[in-house]
């Protein structure tokens, strides 16, 4: 802590730096199938020809930009000559890690550069577990932190519009455009913006349209070029999502599960420290009106998708940082007078109360996958080689971590018409039926992939093949996902290979 003191900003961001970029190695667990999905596998598509796309990609629900950026870095790859497998799945890591540090020392300097705050933010386990991920969310957490560092906040005195920074405003609409669901947070901020300016009808003339129409515009135009016809995303995803209701096809939780489990769950040891600064905020709400502010735009963000039937602690990511601001208003002040032994005590807690989850969740939990898929591509021998992925839909990366144009089978989950079952379903209500009915006229697959808690359900389908691998996975079975993950190989495809060497 105290060698934060005498830093040098460059100092301060190459430490950021250091901590996210080493997060890549220390994070090498599964979280949901988004992260590669939506992103990575996406922009495989696009630059090398070959890969996948979800059914929100055919319905237009996502934007295009974050996977047009990844696009950009396998481009380089690509044309360098570089685009070897180890490359394609680590440089996206590196620039949402670099990114994420970006985010971080502007946190930094938005609480009056305070190494607490520092402090706060570098050892929260859930922002250290997902900072590298390519995940949505977390560019969205990213837009969210740079965001409130350069906005405008008056502490509760009347502001012009021309002498304030309005570059939010630019990330808000670009946040919106990647996750739709950051909307809450930027209405309560443009609110705040216009009721404290004598200037409110000109800020919404002059800066509030001008930039959502020129930002929201150029977005929209990306993205009706990627899909080929005139395209609103977060219109589409509001459609699907919340009129349709689609998303709950995915899994529901009761309305106050954000509060009692969510939130809890990614602050930890954080929590009380939070929790001391609302109760700081709404003692004093005079002396504290930024605080208030801030206590409304998450307040806003959990009644809005706690109204939501289908809830992941990922959606809450981007109030991490926001409460960690209010945390880190209140443990500044005690910090001036507290003891060095109280001090220790309280970064000790921090750091081991972090570590343990950040430890557990980076490399032991959801384990299984990333392994997987590179002892899979060293024994894939070309490209005319099948893959039966016989476990839930997306349960692991593909394309954009095995880099071969292979031919790959897996089971779909896109919401069914009402009244029917999705394919991943109808699998696992009766396995056999579904391999007589997708194999009874065409080659078997030479790999299948699948979690051990299936493997006793198809017995007497894997006859003729032979196992090559198991690899840990998780602890803990649920449902569908086992323990381990087996990678299986069909004998007449390795006798073959065998006879051609």
């Amino acid at each position: 802590m105290a060698l934060a003191k005498g830093l040098r900003p460059l100092q301060v961001f190459l430490m950021i730096l250091i901590v996210r970029v080493a997060s890549i190695f220390l994070v090498q667990t599964w979280f949901v199938p988004d992260e590669y999905w939506q992103t990575l596998e996406v922009a495989h598509k696009h630059v090398f020809g070959y890969g996948y796309l979800t059914w929100e990609w055919k319905k237009g629900i996502r934007s295009f930009l974050y996977p047009g950026i990844v696009s950009a870095l396998y481009a380089i790859l690509k044309f360098t000559g570089l685009d070897y497998p180890e490359a394609v799945i680590l440089l996206p890591r590196v620039f949402q890690a670099s990114l994420s540090a970006v985010a971080d020392y502007r946190f930094y300097k938005w609480t009056g550069s305070r190494k607490w705050a520092l402090f706060l933010i570098l050892t929260s386990w859930f922002w250290f577990y997902t900072a590298n991920r390519t995940l949505l969310q977390t560019v969205e957490t990213v837009l969210v932190i740079i965001g409130l560092s350069v906005f405008p906040f008056k502490a509760g005195k009347m502001g012009y519009y021309d002498k304030e920074n309005n570059s939010w405003v630019w990330l808000a609409v670009i946040s919106v455009f990647i996750r739709p669901t950051s909307a809450p947070i930027w209405l309560v901020l443009g609110l705040y913006n216009l009721f404290t300016t004598n200037q409110g009808k000109w800020l919404i003339l002059q800066k509030y349209l001008p930039i959502s129409i020129i930002g929201g515009g150029s977005l929209v135009a990306l993205d009706s070029y990627y899909y080929g016809e005139l395209i609103i995303t977060p219109w589409e995803f509001f459609k699907y999502n919340i009129l349709h209701d689609v998303s709950s096809y995915y899994g529901t939780h009761p309305w106050y599960w954000y509060v009692t489990e969510g939130m809890p769950a990614i602050l930890g040891v954080s929590l009380p420290l939070v929790l001391w600064g609302i109760y700081t905020v709404l003692r004093r709400p005079k002396q504290n009106t930024i605080g208030v502010v801030l206590l409304a735009a998450v307040a806003l963000h959990l009644a809005v998708h706690s109204c939501i039937p289908h809830k992941e602690v990922r959606f809450v990511l981007p109030l991490i940082p926001i409460l960690l601001y209010i945390a880190q208003d209140v443990v500044v002040p005690w910090s001036r007078k507290a003891k060095n032994w109280q001090l220790y005590s309280l970064a000790t807690l921090l750091v081991v109360g972090n570590a343990f989850p950040a430890g557990y969740f980076g490399l032991v939990h959801q384990r299984g996958p990333l392994p997987a898929m590179t002892l899979l591509r060293d024994v894939i021998p070309h490209n005319r080689t099948t893959v039966l992925f016989m476990m839930p839909c997306h349960s692991m990366p593909l394309y954009s971590h095995l880099h071969m144009n292979i031919t790959a089978r897996f089971l779909d989950c896109s919401p069914p018409p009402t009244g029917f079952t999705c394919e991943s379903d109808t699998f696992y209500i009766n396995p056999t039926q579904w391999w007589r009915q997708e194999y009874s006229d065409k080659q078997l697959p030479d790999f299948i992939v699948l979690f051990d808690v299936l493997r006793g359900r198809v017995e007497s389908l894997l006859r003729g093949y032979q196992l090559m691998y198991q690899v840990p996975h998780s602890q803990f079975g649920d449902g569908e996902v086992g323990k381990n993950i087996i990678i299986m190989e069909r004998e007449q495809r390795r006798a073959a290979g065998a006879q051609d060497v």
